[in-house]
């Protein structure tokens, strides 16, 4: 598998899409065919035939050319690939390919008149791990006979800032590897610790523009990156390696995170949700930032993001919220009377008109705070749902409509709710249960209580999406390691119970500041100077580990291995993994099996271990670890 890391950098001489357009389309350093650069292509979905790469060269008229590209994907197995080189109207289709680069050749004559070509690389279909390396196009006659008037034809020629440039540091251990770029033709000196434990070191003799620092034999876990340029000056970050069978972490359908998308925090949002194999993001459309006056909407604010998340195939959970004093003051702080109601359906109906969406979820927090208006109550909540899913209906009838979106699980709140007929509005219900971070087990309990609400005051059930948990990892509220822990307990208690999404709150700290609660809920931490992706915490660790471990298996049962000890498997009894902890501190887990299982611990170092009569014993504690038996390997291919 080739080892290959994407450089947030420009490539001289190309026009590159975007990430609105492309999921990636960046300068790639590792296992290239010629120098040290490629152009590496990662577009998870393709909605429309696009050019992730273009330049314009100047020719002879009337002249035949001779056209040449190195192209491979990042793939054991041997693929059809939906993408071609278009010299103008002339096609260069490509073979199927594997890891294993491989040359396309072609023939084009330019018209009697033609000074210039347009040389393009399309893609039409999804393609993952795609590079292209040592492009030529040479006249076979005249004066430029032999002159490759490809610019840049190797992408050589690149910008990028000083620093750590990969443009995730989120990677998988077939192809981990780290983007660099230092003093040009200096030495660069690296290492990679752990819990302060040199892990692997090494020396790039000769920095190029953009250098490789290649990972291989790092296992799976979180780490220290340490990188000295040739000018005497350290960088350092956190990086994350998780085992898995392809170069990226497979989606899992359950996984979802809290987004701000206003916030230019944000503009990468969509790259590093997807690094972690999450499949859905929820953010806020602020209805008085759309409509400013009646009946005019400018989405400006969320176009670029929402296509960005498209474009890396992230589902997008939109929030209907809040007020808008463009009706007046009595719907300032949320709609409460018909011209608001009517009005706050009409702009649900148009944002659902403008984006692909996953689901539109009627307002947040709507008895709590967030709502300002003189009303918190599920009386002044049903109209909202109601006019919502009325107008949906008549845009989109199949995107899902999600009530709810409480505060904690308010359950008097939820029987008023269900009794007055909301459910029939309702394709998921949803709330927050932050309350149970301190006992996050019992998250488990809570879905099935909301099931049983619905059945009895409402005659039906929908499923359940936790759309908002968290914890802060402030400095006096819970470290990083505690809230990494916090996450997977809720989450797996939350699958336990039946829920079919989990949203974690938030994706990036929102500050700098250790002591401020509110600045460190993300996943990654904030970006730092020299560092071009924000670092993983030991949360977005745990979210990848957990997303690769579980590898989309369903949830299977509860088991009983040792008092104290909580157990939940997913998967087949062929084919199972057992997530295990212990809520209270160290306890013995006892399995019953004739086979070895693998333990991947909360660190995600993994060890092998035979039965003893027929038994495993595990020492846990509230850490979980992960149990594989059977056939359970770590992620899934897709």
């Amino acid at each position: 598998m080739p080892r290959t890391a994407k450089a947030v950098a420009t490539i001289d001489g190309w026009t590159l899409a975007g990430p609105s357009e492309i999921g990636e389309v960046a300068p790639e350093v590792g296992s290239v065919k010629s120098g040290s650069v490629a152009l590496g292509i990662d577009a998870p979905v393709i909605a429309k035939t696009t050019t992730a790469a273009s330049t314009e060269v100047e020719v002879q008229p009337g002249t035949t050319y001779s056209f040449s590209a190195y192209v491979r994907l990042q793939s054991k197995t041997t693929k059809s690939v939906a993408m071609r080189f278009a010299l103008d109207r002339t096609p260069i289709r490509v073979p199927k390919l594997n890891a294993r680069w491989k040359q396309v050749t072609g023939i084009v004559t330019t018209g009697p008149k033609q000074t210039t070509m347009d040389v393009g690389i399309r893609v039409s279909r999804a393609v993952r791990g795609l590079s292209i390396d040592a492009v030529r196009l040479v006249a076979r006659s005249g004066p430029t006979k032999g002159v490759n008037v490809i610019p840049n034809p190797s992408f050589e020629s690149v910008v990028a800032k000083r620093g750590i440039v990969s443009s995730s540091l989120v990677m998988t251990t077939p192809a981990a590897a780290v983007a660099v770029a230092m003093p040009v033709g200096k030495p660069v000196r690296w290492s990679v610790t752990r819990s302060g434990k040199k892990v692997k070191s090494g020396v790039i003799k000769r920095a190029a523009a953009l250098s490789s620092i290649p990972l291989v034999g790092v296992k799976q876990g979180l780490y220290t990156l340490r990188v000295r340029g040739g000018d005497g000056k350290l960088t350092k970050t956190t990086i994350a390696i998780v085992d898995s069978p392809t170069p990226w972490i497979a989606k899992d359908p359950r996984a979802g995170v809290g987004l701000h998308v206003e916030n230019d925090l944000y503009d990468d949002a969509a790259r590093y949700t997807r690094a972690l194999g999450i499949s859905h993001a929820r953010s806020d459309v602020r209805w008085n930032r759309v409509e400013k006056a009646k009946g005019v909407y400018d989405w400006s604010l969320y176009d670029e993001d929402f296509q960005r998340l498209n474009a890396q195939g992230v589902g997008v959970l939109a929030i209907a919220g809040y007020g808008n004093p463009a009706y007046g003051k009595a719907n300032a702080g949320a709609p409460r009377n018909a011209t608001g109601y009517r009005a706050y359906g009409n702009y649900a109906a148009a944002m659902a008109k403008r984006y692909d969406l996953a689901g539109i979820e009627v307002y947040n927090e709507f008895n709590w705070t967030h709502n300002e208006s003189n009303c918190r109550s599920a009386a002044c909540y049903v109209p909202l749902a109601k006019r919502v899913d009325k107008m949906l209906a008549t845009v989109d009838p199949k995107l899902p409509v999600v009530v709810g979106g409480t505060a904690k699980y308010p359950a008097s709140w939820f029987k008023s709710l269900w009794q007055r007929g909301a459910l029939k509005f309702a394709n998921a219900v949803s709330f927050h249960p932050y309350e149970k971070t301190g006992k996050p087990e019992e998250i488990r309990t809570l879905v099935r209580q909301s099931r049983a609400s619905m059945k009895k005051y409402g005659k039906s059930t929908r499923p359940v999406w936790i759309t908002e948990l968290g914890t802060s990892a402030a400095i006096g509220n819970r470290t990083t390691t505690e809230q990494a822990s916090i996450l997977m307990r809720s989450t797996v208690s939350a699958y336990a119970g039946g829920a079919s999404r989990f949203y974690w709150y938030n994706l990036i700290n929102d500050g700098t500041d250790r002591r401020e609660h509110f600045d460190n809920f993300g996943l990654y931490e904030h970006p730092t100077s020299g560092v071009a992706a924000v670092a993983p915490k030991p949360a977005a660790f745990a979210q990848a580990l957990m997303t690769t471990q579980l590898g989309g298996r369903k949830y299977r049962a509860a088991e009983r291995v040792g008092a104290g000890v909580v157990s939940h498997a997913f998967g087949t009894t062929k084919n199972s993994v057992r997530v295990v902890w212990a809520p209270k501190g160290k306890k013995t887990a006892t399995i019953r099996t004739s086979r070895p299982v693998v333990v991947v611990n909360f660190d995600g170092t993994t060890r092998t271990v035979k039965p003893k009569r027929g038994v495993v014993k595990i020492s846990v504690t509230k850490n979980p670890v992960f149990v594989r038996s059977g056939a359970a390997t770590a992620g899934v291919t897709r």
